[in-house]
């Protein structure tokens, strides 16, 4: 996370809430899968929607769409911003494309009728570490891989990390924009980078990014304590005091290292980092401790 020129918290690209902005634009949202997919060839956009939930029938689990986008062709787009590496991507790509299918095939429909659908997630780390600035999937036969199955569905990771193969200049921007990189050779990127400093300038809209942020501490801690609660129990049912210590230390080592993990996806100094990590947690971490976790997640990335 980059201070601005009066040293404030800027918010880019990557923020949940900025992100949700900027694509609310239907031109941002064509200008962006234009920038991805330009194969496609896309030329509108007929229905999209931001932040939309599905909760499936008879299902306790549902889903957060970040924009789910319909063209003039009937093709689908589920677009994902992504900060932190979950280890699970391929599984959740599967499971949105399934939701997709779901919520897009009408009673009465057949098979025949699925929509084709792209599900697209805007990575701020290399989710496979390949290097690669675009990675995308199809299903092949294992043996014979000129076979394709043709599902009609695409997963693609864009790393934001990335140097290698060829991208538009377009999504060269994007990339850059997501990285808090100037670049003003390309309009794209011009345009929302001019967009997201208006988000951080205008009092109203950086007093809800605030708040954001603010629940967000909130969520972690009240994770945290959820945690020492069923360490607790833990250590209770086991009649030792171990499995207690056990449950705290690890649910605090978990929301710390998600606090760490957010803060350098929008590029936060490490020593903003630690002061923000030592003020959260007074007198339950050493220093040490917590520069070791953050030594630890620069090491993973």
């Amino acid at each position: 996370m980059k201070k601005d020129k009066n040293d404030q918290e800027y918010f880019g690209l990557t923020n949940d809430i900025i992100f949700g902005w900027v694509m609310k634009s239907d031109e941002n949202c064509l200008a962006i899968i234009r920038a991805i997919l330009p194969e496609l060839n896309i030329t509108n956009i007929v229905h999209k929607e931001v932040q939309h939930e599905i909760t499936p029938v008879n299902s306790a689990h549902g889903v957060r769409f970040d924009a789910v986008v319909q063209d003039d062709q009937k093709r689908y787009y589920d677009i994902e911003m992504q900060v932190e590496n979950t280890g699970d991507l391929g599984r959740r790509a599967r499971y949105y494309q399934s939701q997709i299918d779901n919520e897009t095939l009408m009673k009465g429909q057949t098979y025949h009728d699925l929509k084709e659908s792209f599900v697209i997630f805007l990575c701020a780390f290399d989710p496979f570490g390949y290097g690669l600035r675009r990675y995308q999937f199809h299903r092949y036969e294992d043996s014979i891989r000129d076979l394709c199955f043709d599902t009609h569905s695409h997963d693609i990771f864009i790393n934001s990390k990335g140097t290698k193969g060829e991208i538009s200049n377009d999504l060269a921007g994007i990339i850059d924009v997501m990285n808090q990189k100037p670049n003003q050779t390309n309009h794209l990127a011009s345009k929302l980078k001019k967009e997201i400093d208006y988000y951080n300038q205008d009092s109203e809209k950086r007093r809800e990014l605030m708040d954001y942020e603010a629940r967000l501490l909130d969520e972690r801690l009240i994770g945290e304590e959820k945690g020492r609660r069923e360490g607790r129990q833990e250590g209770r049912i086991e009649g030792e005091k171990i499995g207690e210590e056990k449950g705290i230390k690890k649910e605090r080592q978990e929301g710390v290292r998600n606090i760490i993990i957010e803060f350098k996806a929008n590029q936060a100094a490490p020593s903003f980092i630690f002061q923000f990590v030592k003020n959260a947690y007074k007198g339950k971490l050493t220093d040490e401790e917590i520069q070791q976790m953050i030594d630890d997640v620069e090491e993973n990335e």
